[in-house]
C-alpha cells in the first residue's frame, strides 16, 4: 500500500504544505533540510493520512532512526566549450587513506586476488590510479580518456560466490575496467551481463564494510553507474547520469532528486546525508556556466565538490555509538579527459598538486611509476608533480602476477 505523509511546516505568514510517498520521506526528511525554509525555530509537524495499517507508524519509526552518511560524491562538469568535460570526487573516510598514486604501463599481469578462480588479465591500456593503502584502486584516469571511481554503497550485495565464474576483489574492479576498456560502451557490452566476472566483497579494514558501486565515464561524457542489488550486477547507462554519491541505490536516488529539482531555487537539503548531498550537486551541476578553457572548468568542478565536502570532526563524534558517522573528506581530485590533466587536492592539509598524464610512457614496456601522498610534507606535494613519481619495480602487492 503506498502511503503519502502530509508534511505542515510553520513560518511567518501561511503554513506550507508538502505531500510526499513515505518512502521519499524517510529517505530525506530527518536531515534538517527544512532549515532554510523555516527559518529559526522551524517546528514541523507531520501528519500521516490514509493510515489504514500499522505499517505507516512503522514508516515513521523507521524513519525517526539514525543512519550513517556515508562516503564520497562524484560530479561530471561540461564546460560546453571544445566538448570538455572534468570529473571531480570526493574521498570521505573513516582514516587516512595512506594515498599512493601509480602510474600504470599497458602489458602488466593482473589477477582478481582472490583465492577460487580468480579472473586474470594484461592490461590493454596504461592507466594513472590512486590507490588506498595500496589495496583499493579507487580513482584513476586510462590512455583512451576512459575514467572511472568507487564510491562506498552501504546496501550492494554481491550473492553469494559462485566460483564457476571467474572473481575480482572489489578493489580491483575499478582497475579491470581501465585496463580493459576504451568506451563506457564498451564497459557495458562486455561487463553488464554480469556473466563475465564476479566481483566480490573482501574486507580491507578492520571495521569498514568493503562494498560500493563502481563509475565509469568516457571522453565523450557517456556514463554508467554499476551496482550490485539483490545479488544481481545493475547498469544505469546515460549521458545524463552525471552526479553519484552513496546511498540509497541509484534509482532511488533519481526519484528523490525529482522531488528537489523543482524547488531546487527556493531550497535544498543542507545536511552531509548522501541523498542530501545528491540533491545539492545536481543543482550546482545544473546552473554552473560553461567554461572557456581547462583552468576555469577545473575551478567550477572544484567548486562544487568542496559544496558537498565535509569537515574533519573528532573521532568520538565519527564512531559514537547511537549517533549518525560523520565520515569527513580527506581529499579531492579532479581530471580533465580533454587535456588529460590529473588534480589532487587535500583536505586536511595545504597540500594541492597536478600532473599531465600524457607526459609519462603508459605503452607497453614503460616503467612502473608511483607517487606517494600521505606521510609527506605538504610543501613536497604543491604544484606540478609529474617529475616526483619516482621508478620501481615493486608493484602494489594485491592483484598482479609475475611475467
Amino acid at each position: 500500500m503506498d502511503i503519502n505523509i502530509r508534511l505542515y511546516v510553520q513560518r511567518p505568514g501561511p503554513f506550507r504544505f508538502f505531500s510526499l510517498p513515505a518512502k521519499l520521506v524517510c529517505s530525506t526528511l530527518f536531515s534538517d533540510f527544512w532549515s532554510p525554509l523555516c527559518h529559526s525555530p522551524h517546528p514541523l509537524i507531520a501528519k500521516v493520512s490514509n493510515m489504514k495499517s500499522s505499517c505507516a507508524l512503522s514508516t515513521l519509526a523507521a524513519a525517526s532512526m539514525p543512519w550513517a552518511a556515508l562516503a564520497c560524491s562524484r560530479v561530471v562538469y561540461h564546460a560546453e566549450v571544445d566538448d570538455r568535460i572534468v570529473i571531480g570526487r570526493s574521498m570521505d573516510f573513516v582514516q587516512d587513506t595512506n594515498t599512493t598514486i601509480w602510474a600504470f604501463p599497458a602489458g602488466m599481469k593482473r589477477n582478481g586476488a582472490i583465492e577460487d578462480n580468480p579472473v586474470e588479465w594484461t592490461s590493454k591500456y596504461g592507466s594513472i590510479t590512486a590507490l588506498m593503502y595500496d589495496i583499493v584502486y579507487s580513482e584513476g584516469l586510462n590512455t583512451e580518456g576512459l575514467t572511472s571511481s568507487i564510491l562506498y554503497l552501504g546496501g550492494s550485495d554481491y550473492g553469494e560466490r559462485n566460483s564457476s565464474e571467474p572473481g575480482i576483489f572489489i578493489g580491483l574492479w575499478l582497475q579491470y575496467v581501465l585496463d580493459n576498456y576504451a568506451t563506457v560502451e564498451e564497459t557495458v557490452n562486455d561487463l553488464c551481463s554480469g556473466e563475465k566476472i564476479q566481483v566480490v566483497k573482501k574486507a580491507f579494514l578492520d571495521g569498514v564494510n568493503s562494498v560500493g558501486h563502481l563509475i565509469v565515464t568516457d571522453k565523450g561524457g557517456d556514463n554508467v553507474i554499476m551496482e550490485y542489488i539483490d545479488g544481481k550486477l545493475n547498469c544505469f547507462h546515460s549521458s545524463e547520469y552525471d552526479v553519484v554519491t552513496n546511498e540509497p541505490t541509484y534509482p532511488e536516488q533519481l526519484a528523490i532528486n525529482t522531488y528537489w529539482e523543482p524547488i531546487s531555487n527556493w531550497t535544498l537539503p543542507g545536511s552531509a546525508r548522501p541523498a542530501d548531498r545528491f540533491a545539492r550537486l545536481s543543482h550546482y551541476n545544473q546552473y554552473v556556466p560553461g567554461a572557456n578553457d581547462s583552468e576555469t572548468a577545473v575551478a567550477y568542478a572544484a567548486g562544487m565538490i568542496r559544496a558537498v565536502s565535509d569537515p574533519m570532526v573528532p573521532n568520538e563524534m565519527i564512531f559514537a555509538a547511537g549517533e549518525n558517522d560523520i565520515w569527513p573528506t580527506l581529499w579531492r581530485t579532479y581530471i580533465d579527459v580533454q587535456s588529460n590533466d590529473m588534480y589532487y587536492e587535500s583536505a586536511t592539509s595545504p597540500m594541492s598538486f597536478w600532473w599531465d598524464v600524457d607526459a609519462f610512457d603508459l605503452g607497453v614496456g614503460g616503467p612502473l611509476r608511483s607517487l606517494k601522498v600521505s606521510g609527506v610534507p605538504w610543501q613536497e606535494r604543491m604544484g606540478e608533480v609529474t617529475n616526483a613519481f619516482v621508478d620501481t619495480d615493486e608493484p602494489p602487492a594485491v592483484g598482479h602476477r609475475k611475467p
